[in-house]
C-alpha cells in the first residue's frame, strides 16, 4: 500500500529568490539542529553545492541528502535521509512562489516506503517539518 505524500506550506516575508537562497545555501542559519540533527546542538549543516552535509564538533559527517533538481529561485528536490543510509532515502521537493505578501514556500515529503513502518515514519515527518518551517520563516522573514 502506498503512503500519501505529507505535503506543508508556509508563506515568507521575502522574494522568492531570497527564499530559495536562506532555505538552500544558508540552511545552517535556520536549521534547528539541537532538535532535528544526527550529533547535537553544537553540530552544523551546510549545503556543499550538491549535498546537504550535518558536521560534528570532532569533524565526523553524515549527508542527509543529495539534490536531484535545482531550479533556482522556483525549485529544489533532493533526496532526503539525515542519520540513515542513502539506500533508504525519500525524497523532498520544496517550491518558492511568488504570493501577495513574499512568497509561499510548498514542501512535499514522499517515499515512505523506504522505512520499515512508512506510516509511522510520515507521521512523525508530519510533526517535525511544522517547526523546521516555523523556523525557517522566521529567519527567511528577517533577511
Amino acid at each position: 500500500m502506498s503512503v500519501p505524500p505529507l505535503r506543508r506550506q508556509v508563506l515568507v516575508a521575502a522574494d522568492p529568490a531570497t527564499a530559495y537562497r536562506v532555505f538552500v545555501h544558508d540552511i545552517g542559519a535556520w536549521w534547528p539542529i539541537a532538535s532535528h540533527g544526527c550529533f547535537g546542538a553544537e553540530a552544523t549543516i551546510a549545503f556543499d553545492g550538491e549535498r546537504f552535509v550535518e558536521t560534528a564538533p570532532d569533524g565526523r559527517t553524515a549527508v542527509w541528502g543529495t539534490v536531484t533538481e535545482s531550479r533556482e529561485p522556483s525549485r529544489v528536490a533532493f533526496t532526503w535521509h539525515p542519520g540513515r543510509d542513502a539506500g533508504a532515502a525519500t525524497h523532498v521537493e520544496v517550491t518558492f512562489a511568488p504570493a501577495s505578501e513574499g512568497t509561499l514556500v510548498t514542501l512535499v515529503h514522499t517515499g515512505w516506503e523506504a522505512y520499515a513502518d512508512p506510516e509511522a515514519a510520515r507521521s512523525d515527518y508530519g510533526r517535525g517539518w511544522p517547526k523546521v518551517l516555523g523556523r525557517f520563516a522566521a529567519v527567511v522573514s528577517g533577511v
